[in-house]
């Protein structure tokens, strides 16, 4: 093998061509543009069976290095029995990079000798100016070629080859003799052919990347404008929660009737609480607030509701001091509180205890809301309420729990969902859970 290296050396491809090989896409990344990526090797054999049942020649596909990546179809039992032996078959595959390089640097169809006294012709696939590899074939006797065909048997000389030869010398006479006009023309054809396909190749492939890139464009845009949908969504629905008009005609309604009885010291009082109820309710809060103002939020509603409702609610908030400084997603306390006094507290004539614990556990902080009501189950809320529609304060506030409740999935995942407890005229407990490190969930 090594003396046939300086030979295929001449013939190599300078270094600074072998980008040519390469393609780079719109994002930058570097494919490599071979036959295999173009065709597929089932379908290089198959073109080359084609081919070789239409000329009669011999066919085999190598890539770029002049190594084959097919099977080889229609060889010779001459070309089979010399390919057998190990020393033979080295030169055969010089012989086969020999014609490949020389189609490679000149881009056109090579045709030789090989060292058996065989014609063969190397046909060059190229797309836009890339060399990929290319078909070699013929194994055919030819008498009539030109003196400038290359004879590769006085240039790649192999004793122990020659004798190979020399012993099939039999097989010999099975081989085809063509004039070199008809091999040419053959030539030619494939050539054409090979790379009329290959360029059809190509483009469907370009056509595949465009429609790729394509789809990938609109299932971008489909996604930023669901992303886009589910947050006008949720502003919607946090409008609509704080929109809730039935509270603030409650409130309004109760201050009218202590100016009514000229109790100017307490009106001022809940006038005082609801101002600074709703300057909290309506102010920009973000994602994440403290405990601390969320449960003064809760305990600002509560007073103004105590001073409104006098002796019929009581209600106590007992959460840990090192539990203030915590944050906890905004605006999903509230509801809670809301509902365990319009759908607790206010149901029974003689009201009762609404109570905001804290405390710390499993690595969770945990916040519960529970009340001493009627305990009606949400099925019994829904046909007490159900020729109101979403008429009355209830609806709002269920608006409310319902979003705190996705808030809470979304940010930390299905395990962290609200827990609503009922007890039939015992009252109902609603339990808040999520993780104490929450902002390495949430980055």
């Amino acid at each position: 093998m090594e003396e046939y290296q300086d030979l295929i050396h001449m013939a190599e491809l300078p270094p600074d061509t072998l980008d040519e090989y390469f393609i780079t896409n719109d994002e930058g990344n570097i494919n490599k543009l071979d036959i295999i990526h173009l065709f597929g090797k089932e379908k290089l054999e198959n073109i080359q069976e084609s081919l070789s049942k239409a000329t009669g020649l011999a066919f085999v596909t190598v890539d770029y290095r002049g190594e084959p990546i097919t099977e080889t179809t229609f060889f010779s039992r001459f070309c089979r029995q010399v390919r057998s032996n190990p020393e033979a078959i080295e030169r055969c595959k010089s012989s086969d990079a020999f014609g490949s390089i020389q189609a490679a640097v000149t881009q056109k169809t090579n045709v030789y000798y090989c060292p058996c006294g065989l014609l063969e012709v190397a046909i060059p696939i190229i797309v836009r100016g890339h060399y990929l590899g290319g078909f070699i074939g013929g194994q055919i006797q030819c008498h009539d070629a030109p003196e400038s065909v290359s004879r590769l048997a006085s240039v790649m000389r192999s004793p122990e080859s020659d004798e190979v030869v020399s012993q099939c010398q039999e097989l010999l006479e099975e081989i085809p003799v063509f004039s070199y006009e008809k091999f040419m023309d053959i030539a030619n054809l494939v050539f054409l052919v090979i790379n009329q396909l290959s360029e059809n190749e190509i483009n469907q492939h370009m056509q595949e990347d465009i429609l790729k890139k394509r789809i990938k464009k609109v299932q971008a845009s489909n996604q930023r404008y669901m992303k886009e949908n589910v947050q006008k969504t949720r502003e919607l629905q946090e409008l609509k929660i704080l929109s809730n008009p039935y509270e603030i005609l409650d409130i309004l309604t109760s201050l009218m009737n202590l100016a009514i009885l000229e109790d100017a010291s307490r009106f001022n009082e809940m006038l005082s609480s609801f101002i600074e109820y709703t300057k909290y309710k309506y102010m920009e809060k973000g994602t994440f607030v403290l405990i601390s103002g969320e449960l003064e939020h809760a305990e600002q509603y509560l007073r103004f509701q105590q001073k409104k409702f006098g002796g019929r609610l009581e209600y106590s908030i007992q959460v840990p001091r090192e539990m203030h400084m915590r944050k906890m997603p905004s605006d999903i306390l509230l509801p809670f509180i809301q509902n365990a006094l319009y759908n607790g507290i206010m149901l029974k004539k003689e009201g009762g205890k609404i109570s905001v614990t804290g405390y710390l556990r499993n690595n969770n902080l945990v916040l519960e809301v529970s009340d001493t009501g009627s305990g009606l189950s949400d099925a019994e809320l829904e046909v007490k309420y159900e020729t109101y529609k979403d008429k009355h304060e209830g609806y709002y506030i269920k608006l409310g729990m319902d979003y705190a409740k996705e808030k809470m999935r979304q940010l930390f995942g299905e395990e962290y969902d609200i827990i609503v407890e009922s007890y039939r005229n015992k009252g109902c407990k609603s339990i808040l859970v999520w993780p104490e490190h929450h902002e390495e969930r949430t980055e």
